[in-house]
């Protein structure tokens, strides 16, 4: 995990269990709350990510519903092929982001996110 500004930036890499996916969701939950309440955002780079099954796709949900309730308005995901996008729109689908970018570059993904947490009312209010 790496952070730029009000972005964190994950890289999970080969496949996952349960085990796996909840190993860093205390590191995660720390950044998040040094964040504060101003609006933040997640660039997933998933390029590579190799699997997962059902009831571990079910927790990364759980865990990306955690993030937008706690201050993620945004969410670029890089990926390659028609799978891991299928994959990826099952668990990120209707989860209540303002926006989710999909791309398979990570510079792109990392611009877009910048674009939008620049265009955040908060981040332009005087202080």
């Amino acid at each position: 995990m790496e952070q730029r500004g009000r972005i964190l930036i994950c890289r999970p890499k080969g496949p996952f269990n349960l085990a796996g996916a909840r190993s860093y969701e205390a590191d995660f939950q720390a950044r998040v709350q040094e964040l504060g309440s101003a609006a933040w955002a997640l660039l997933e780079d998933a390029t590579e990510f190799e699997a997962a099954g059902p009831e571990v796709l079910a927790h990364f949900r759980g865990q990306f519903a955690w993030c937008a309730a706690h201050g993620c308005a945004y969410l670029a995901v890089v990926l390659s092929g028609h799978f891991k996008r299928y994959l990826a729109e099952q668990v990120f689908g209707a989860l209540p982001f303002k926006a989710i970018h999909y791309t398979q570059g990570a510079d792109e993904a990392l611009r877009w996110l910048e674009q939008q947490l620049g265009a955040e009312p908060s981040d332009l209010t005087p202080a």
